[in-house]
């Protein structure tokens, strides 16, 4: 599985790579990734969703990220997620109340905190190519319920440390001004797993999502902003 996910990666990285050398081909040195930390940085806020493997079961990823971005190019965040799946299993544990072994179902839970660095290749009127890589620090664990004192409560079992990394490549064709498809590629590598579960974190990921793109939505209901002052009115190069 490793072996799989980093051909993966290679691969995306490699298309993208030559995707993004021939459009900065064609132009100047002011359009280089280190010209955009000479522009004021603006706030992002995004939630994503990506679909991965985990035990040879489909599981889910949700994310909300917030951060800094450079000249729609570059971008810097932080944000946490949380793997949304439907892997359960037998665990004996030993009960509160009874202080005996039982076997109860137990859910695969994985939440992490993520540090995140994206670079977009490629920006023209439909399409938009961009590079993400992430960074997540978190836990892993099974989670199952037990009855004490009458009511049933929320336990872990196995919880562990983990370490992941995750590069991916994303492309998005905008239909309208205001939104557009993405579709992306990449993998997740667990560099440090938590020994006490088996299932590996080790996954290709893959999205498709409708994007709505918010700002372009405030800048034509409000093209001078919000209070009429924006002066000159916000405009967008490809579509006014």
């Amino acid at each position: 599985m490793v072996r799989a996910t980093l051909a993966i990666s290679i691969i995306v990285f490699l298309l993208l790579a030559g995707i993004g050398a021939n459009a900065q081909n064609s132009k100047t040195a002011v359009d280089t990734p280190f010209f955009s930390f000479k522009h004021k940085p603006k706030l992002f806020l995004t939630l994503d969703r990506t679909s991965s493997f985990v035990a040879g079961k489909g599981a889910t990823t949700n994310e909300i990220r917030t951060g800094i971005e450079f000249r729609k190019k570059l971008r810097f965040g932080i944000g946490y997620a949380s793997l949304v799946s439907d892997i359960v299993t037998d665990k004996s544990i030993t009960t509160q109340d009874t202080k005996l072994d039982s076997i109860v179902n137990a859910e695969l839970s994985l939440s992490y905190l993520t540090l995140s660095a994206e670079y977009t290749f490629y920006n023209s009127k439909r399409w938009q190519i961009t590079m993400p890589v992430m960074m997540g620090f978190g836990t892993s664990y099974f989670k199952y319920y037990e009855k004490i004192d009458g009511d049933y409560q929320t336990k872990k079992t196995d919880e562990g440390g983990v370490v992941l990394f995750g590069p991916s490549g994303i492309a998005t064709y905008r239909i309208l001004r205001w939104v557009g498809l993405s579709a992306g590629l990449g993998f997740r590598l667990a560099i440090v797993n938590n020994g006490k579960i088996q299932e590996s974190f080790n996954s290709p990921i893959y999205l498709f999502r409708i994007r709505i793109f918010m700002g372009e939505i405030y800048k034509t209901i409000f093209p001078r902003g919000v209070l009429g002052k924006h002066d000159p009115p916000y405009s967008n190069q490809y579509w006014d």
